[in-house]
């Protein structure tokens, strides 16, 4: 992205971060909202979000090395001092498409399961290369899915599984694959496509159209 933080690339004069904000902001269940960022962006993250106005708790915690690392961070600061809650949920504020739905379809499935991920299924040919870059094999795309956020863990298993993780030197691209390392199941809530990851300068674009088609289609309900 040239450098820029993600977070506050603006779609529609608003900046990323927001958009994730205000669907957790409004969820009844949500009890605080950690934010876990660079010690120099705090400044600017914290101006942002006063505008708001949001009537939720918003908790600042520093990132560390490793984005495992910096979950372990807003984690710990989450219940520092606080009633630790039944869920918890980790979102990548570069996602700034997740729905009101999405969340709390997932939300519904955690609390029945203890654990569950915002998924989307494969609709792609995927193959596997060497290292040459040639085709090695075919990859069966019935039962491949793409990860995404929100994903929701039971506070106590995902406190377990950081703590495994730090013990075994695991580290992971991903929550769902923390709690799995651990040995405790995580059911996949399907969810949309369109639920992407703010990664090249482009997607900013993208993202943008998708909410355009989102409010034409509210329109015409």
């Amino acid at each position: 992205m040239g450098g820029v933080s993600k977070p506050l690339i603006k779609i529609n004069g608003r900046e990323a971060l927001l958009y994730s904000l205000d669907v957790f902001c409004r969820c009844e269940k949500v009890a605080a909202v950690v934010i876990s960022l660079r010690p120099e962006d705090e400044q600017v993250f914290r101006a942002l979000i006063d505008k708001e106005k949001y009537q939720k708790e918003i908790i600042f915690a520093h990132g560390g090395d490793t984005r495992q690392h910096s979950v372990l961070n807003a984690f710990k600061a989450a219940f520092s001092g606080r009633k630790k809650t039944g869920l918890v949920a980790i979102h990548d504020a570069a996602r700034p498409l997740v729905t009101q739905e999405y969340f709390e379809n997932a939300l519904a499935l955690a609390e029945k399961y203890g654990n569950a991920v915002c998924a989307a299924r494969a609709r792609d040919t995927f193959k596997r290369s060497d290292s040459k870059d040639l085709i090695k094999e075919a990859v069966d795309r019935e039962n491949l899915w793409q990860i995404q956020t929100p994903q929701i863990f039971d506070t106590d298993m995902f406190h377990t599984a950081l703590a495994l993780a730090e013990r075994d030197g695991f580290d992971a691209t991903d929550e769902s694959s923390l709690v799995t390392h651990a040995g405790f199941l995580v059911k996949l809530c399907e969810c949309g496509a369109d639920n992407l990851k703010l990664t090249y300068p482009e997607d900013a674009a993208i993202a943008q159209a998708i909410m355009g088609l989102r409010a034409e289609k509210e329109k015409e309900r």
